[in-house]
């Protein structure tokens, strides 16, 4: 059965004589964030990290696409084990780490790494730079 959601976008690409079918669907309507975008490669949902549903910014859309037209293989890192409500520590500029919680899916972003929201930030942190909270610091 065909997907019923509306896509927003469609991006037909052509690279000696081989054409690839990118389709980019609102992550709202999988519950995802505003402004990033589910993706249908040649009529396969892409997901690189293995997750059921994975969104990208679109700056990391604008990487893929160059990636897909110069032929290059997509491989990104796969998809951190993150669920909202999880227990992190973020780097607050001093040296030190905060305590506080994923509060969003990660999100694939241009530079390849995963980012993810957490409460009492406006700006996704990189999940590179978060620590999991032990025990002791619940």
């Amino acid at each position: 059965m065909s997907e019923k959601r509306a896509k927003e976008i469609t991006i037909l690409l052509r690279n000696q004589g081989k054409t690839v079918k990118l389709e980019l669907f609102p992550a709202t309507a999988w519950g995802g964030p505003a402004g990033c975008y589910r993706l249908r490669l040649d009529g396969c949902w892409h997901s690189p990290g293995g997750s059921k549903h994975e969104f990208f910014a679109p700056g990391g859309i604008a990487g893929l696409v160059v990636a897909l037209a110069s032929g290059a293989p997509v491989q990104p890192e796969e998809c951190p084990r993150l669920r909202w409500g999880d227990r992190v520590r973020v780097p607050n500029g001093t040296g030190a780490y905060d305590k506080t919680f994923v509060s969003g899916l990660p999100i694939l972003g241009l530079d390849g790494r995963w980012w993810v929201t957490v409460t009492g930030r406006d700006l996704p942190v990189a999940v590179d730079t978060l620590l999991r909270a032990t025990g002791g610091d619940q």
